[in-house]
């Protein structure tokens, strides 16, 4: 079963993280995760620039070593960094230790505390040690699946025009694989919701 809007019931798990921003204001907090990734995340931040749209960017540690000119572009764009850990761990399938001593890597190249955990999983005690240490926990409230290529792209985009509201944080990934859904379905939300009269943010710390 996907779930594309995540249920509020569900925020109760991590209370002291943010899975969306409460507001009335027509915004919306867009979120990359697994890059920076070479052409692609030049060509999300072209997209990002035609509607002045700022967006936050959970940034694996290894790519970020990798590719510093493309974490210097994200940046000068007025774009967040956040931390997605050094090499996409599954917290649940991770020993606390050797989890934590990868996001704390990861940051080496991030300089962020921002932290999204890959795969959104995580032990509660990874959590709340990570809390301790500093970083503040950034979930989601809708998940666009763009990098689950047996969806129709035109689903991707219909549920996106249906489900999304304001004070969403929306998962979309600067990546290889989901390019294929999502160079059709980020310009389809930033142009559907640009002309309901909405504005793209980086999610505020």
């Amino acid at each position: 079963m996907r779930i594309f809007k995540y249920p509020k019931w569900l925020r109760r798990l991590y209370p002291d993280s943010i899975w969306g921003i409460f507001t009335s204001n027509p915004i919306l907090y867009l979120t990359f995760d697994d890059g920076p990734c070479p052409e692609i995340t030049d060509w999300i931040l072209q997209e990002l620039r035609q509607y002045n749209a700022k967006a936050t960017f959970f940034c694996l540690g290894k790519n970020s070593k990798n590719y510093p000119l493309l974490m210097s572009k994200i940046i000068a764009d007025g774009h967040l960094v956040g931390n997605h850990s050094m090499r996409h761990l599954n917290g649940r399938k991770s020993g606390t230790k050797a989890f934590l001593a990868d996001v704390e890597e990861a940051a080496r190249y991030t300089s962020t505390t921002l932290f999204r955990p890959p795969y959104g999983k995580l032990k509660f005690k990874q959590h709340n040690l990570l809390k301790k240490a500093g970083y503040q926990t950034i979930f989601w409230s809708y998940l666009s699946y763009d990098f689950d290529l047996k969806i129709p792209v035109e689903k991707l985009v219909e549920q996106a025009k249906k489900k999304i509201k304001a004070g969403d944080i929306i998962v979309l990934h600067d990546s290889e694989k989901a390019f294929v859904n999502m160079r059709v379905l980020l310009p389809e939300i930033l142009t559907y919701f640009s002309e309901k009269g909405f504005q793209f943010k980086a999610i505020p710390r």
